[in-house]
């Protein structure tokens, strides 16, 4: 089943959409999610997708299937005027003063950034061809969850370098 939880919404704030394949299961995951949530609600309206993973719990899947059943869940409903990044290897690493440029460019005008995160097989080649960016976090394979947490973080980064606040150093 999927699932979807959203922040409150005030005017004028950035809008964030994660779309991303698979749930938490550890304890922590849904605190650090909520953290940065939290810390984002006075900057930017953050809704989190969580679509179910495709491979039908098996160790074996057909990896090209489960990919392109994956990407079809990640590409729907995508609001026509947002901006879509999606997480991949393949993507720009930068630093998190660039990763705030960028988000101030890819909002421009008011327009959300819909960040696509695939499960742990990776994007289809139609999610690559949809995105209009793609981001990386570096050559390590970080754990899906991880990487959802670091780009939340990495958000509430930009948000606070954009906004001259203290927590960026």
């Amino acid at each position: 089943m999927d699932f979807s939880w959203s922040s409150a919404q005030t005017v004028g704030m950035h809008h964030f959409v994660i779309r991303a394949i698979g749930k938490p299961h550890e304890p922590w995951h849904p605190q650090a999610i909520h953290k940065y949530v939290e810390a984002l609600r006075p900057f930017a309206r953050v809704e989190i997708v969580e679509l179910d993973e495709a491979h039908r719990g098996s160790a074996r899947p057909n990896v090209e299937e489960t990919r392109k059943r994956e990407g079809e869940k990640l590409l729907q409903s995508l609001p026509t005027d947002s901006t879509v990044v999606a997480l991949d290897e393949r993507g720009v690493n930068d630093s998190s003063m660039r990763f705030a440029e960028r988000v101030r460019d890819w909002t421009e005008g008011g327009r959300p950034i819909v960040f696509l995160m695939g499960g742990s097989w990776g994007l289809s080649d139609e999610v690559r061809a949809r995105a209009d960016h793609l981001l990386s976090f570096g050559k390590h394979t970080l754990p899906h969850l991880l990487a959802r947490i670091t780009l939340l973080e990495q958000l509430y980064r930009a948000e606070t370098i954009l906004h001259g606040k203290e927590y960026h150093k």
